[in-house]
């Protein structure tokens, strides 16, 4: 039977794509045939992985995941090493400015500056003459009310380049892709085991299942009571023309937690601008209260009208531009859309065994996955295959979806029983 496979990866998305490879590699598919094979539901990276910021850096509050990410830009640097293709990035390095009118605001920052300089991550603060110099004076500045970090090695991709590139090192890792394929159903063996994956294409069948399908991954494998804790976020995207002559070459990615906003530079002349995840606790159980994947999954992405911007929306992302580089004017609005992270309500990723089934591995929930892609990939495919990582102080456990069954999860699901019973809510109810 051709439909028989070492390991069957549902979701055809940068993780999805990133832990076939490292598999095939490993399993040397290309002496022995094709061990893993990609399920995607429409074409490769055609849900969220084909529109995110093509942004790799590696500052995390989590030191765990701030080490994966250091990990995971080394990767990228030397993708050739991975994934048998080139991929060239662009160094720009990064400039984060954070709010330092409140003390326990700037000692968070400080202190997350001496973790990361414990693991050996190079993010260190900077005055604001070096702001300056870093970005041609192009960037406004508020050294009264703002504290300013510098992450020099912060990369930046083209994500359509990746995406071609993806596809080539598919064939040359002989991993089969089958598009146009949406999971149905499962059939279990007797210990909770996948024996045969249903699909709209004829059933497959797998010895390991990895679970890469992001916002989609509740409706899929509700089917078999895997209940997985990951919603969708929106967030509003633009692109603005600058003139050549304003924008500095060697523009740095300015991660803006005053404005609430990245910018980066974009093809060459536009300003690429996207909001990052939505950390407080309202919104997040906000994302979970309305239900967007158990209605109707995260199709919801595809909606056509997030493939527009509203007038509200772009006329504050001008505001932004104006606040934090007015020597900008005049810009040029040249498109913008809605894109969606999906989250969980601690915003880690999920990654690793099941909790329940034997043979499922999962890989999501980042809201962040590109920049993760490579490590993931690696992390996952030597859990697999029972082989050892070599990562200092490595552990999973933080980012098990086992945590989501612990006591103290109560209180999170508690709040989550609809669109009138968030944390926003409750509350206003208490104030």
């Amino acid at each position: 039977m051709n439909n028989i496979y070492h390991t069957v990866v549902i979701g055809g998305g940068c993780l999805g794509v990133a832990s076939a490879i490292s598999l095939a590699r490993k399993l040397n598919s290309s002496k022995t045939g094709t061990n893993v094979c990609i399920l995607e539901k429409s074409v490769l990276a055609g849900g969220i992985s084909s529109r995110h910021s093509g942004i790799i850096r590696s500052a995390n509050a989590s030191i765990q995941a701030a080490t994966f990410a250091e990990q995971s830009n080394e990767m990228w640097r030397n993708i050739k090493d991975f994934w048998g293709i080139d991929i060239i990035p662009e160094t720009p390095g990064a400039i984060w400015i954070a709010r330092n009118d409140k003390k326990e605001a700037a000692k968070t920052w400080i202190d997350l500056e001496k973790n990361l300089n414990k693991s050996n991550i190079d993010f260190y603060r900077v005055k604001s003459k070096e702001i300056k110099e870093l970005t041609n004076n192009f960037i406004r500045i508020n050294e009264e009310h703002e504290i300013y970090f510098h992450e020099p090695n912060a990369m930046l991709f083209d994500p359509i380049k990746v995406r071609n590139a993806m596809y080539h090192a598919l064939d040359i890792n002989n991993v089969k892709l089958k598009e146009n394929t949406r999971v149905t159903d499962f059939e279990l063996l007797p210990g909770k085991k996948i024996k045969k994956i249903k699909t709209n294409n004829g059933p497959i069948f797998a010895e390991n299942v990895i679970n890469a399908a992001g916002g989609w991954s509740p409706q899929i494998f509700d089917t078999i009571g895997v209940k997985i804790p990951v919603s969708l976020q929106p967030v509003y995207v633009s692109n603005w023309l600058i003139s050549n002559k304003k924008l500095p070459m060697q523009f740095p990615i300015i991660a803006d937690y005053i404005n609430l906003s990245y910018f980066r530079t974009w093809k060459n002349g536009e300003l690429h601008i996207h909001q990052p995840r939505d950390r407080s606790p309202a919104s997040i159980a906000r994302s979970f209260a309305e239900e967007p994947t158990s209605m109707k999954g995260a199709d919801v992405f595809f909606d056509s009208s997030n493939y527009t911007a509203s007038y509200s929306e772009t006329n504050k992302y001008a505001e932004m531009i104006r606040d934090r580089f007015p020597n900008a004017a005049p810009c040029v609005f040249n498109g913008g859309y809605i894109t969606f992270f999906d989250i969980t309500p601690d915003l880690k990723f999920i990654l690793g065994k099941d909790k329940d089934v034997k043979n499922l591995y999962h890989c999501l929930g980042a809201g962040q996955a590109f920049k993760y892609a490579p490590i993931f990939g690696e992390l996952l495919a030597n859990l697999i295959l029972g082989k050892k990582t070599k990562i200092k102080n490595f552990n999973l456990d933080e980012f098990s979806i086992k945590r989501f069954y612990k006591p103290e999860m109560k209180k999170f699901w508690g709040t989550v029983q609809g669109s009138q019973n968030t944390l926003k809510v409750r509350e206003q109810a208490t104030a």
